[in-house]
């Protein structure tokens, strides 16, 4: 399950970055996958100010930099993914929860993904109980 846009950069050194960005546009996580930082690099992303800690920040990169090759991988944005951040019921409907779910736009999912942690933190504090998913879903609990 991945709640992350990945975007994996490849430079024409054999150098491979990969940055992770939650849905919000905010990176979340950075990595050397192959190679080494290299003083000049280090500038680049650090002392220069082009570290693309923004998702619109990486998506120019391919226009800028015509020697790099910027893959993207898309969010989970399925039911499966859903199903498993959502707290367990097991008077919940599975399969009346798919079908809600199936229904939802994509800006909608992207909301739901966004809104649920924050949701079960709340109810969590509250030490109340959770709707069923098919409720929460339908219901529109996680857009309120």
């Amino acid at each position: 399950m991945s709640l992350v846009r990945t975007y994996t950069v490849k430079m024409q050194s054999g150098d491979i970055w990969q940055f992770k960005y939650n849905l919000n546009g905010v990176l979340i996580f950075f990595n050397v996958l192959e190679g080494d930082l290299k003083p000049k690099q280090e500038k680049f992303l650090y002392l220069d100010g082009k570290f693309p800690w923004k998702e619109e920040h990486i998506k120019s990169w391919s226009k800028l930099f015509k020697t790099t090759t910027v893959e993207v991988g898309e969010p989970d944005l399925s039911f499966t993914a859903f199903w498993k951040i959502y707290p367990y019921n097991p008077l919940s409907k599975k399969k009346l929860s798919l079908t809600r779910f199936s229904k939802l736009t994509e800006a909608q999912k992207i909301r739901i993904f966004l809104k649920t942690p924050e949701f079960i933190k709340e109810k969590n504090k509250q030490n109340s109980a959770f709707p069923y998913a098919e409720v929460y879903i339908n219901q529109g609990w996680w857009d309120q």
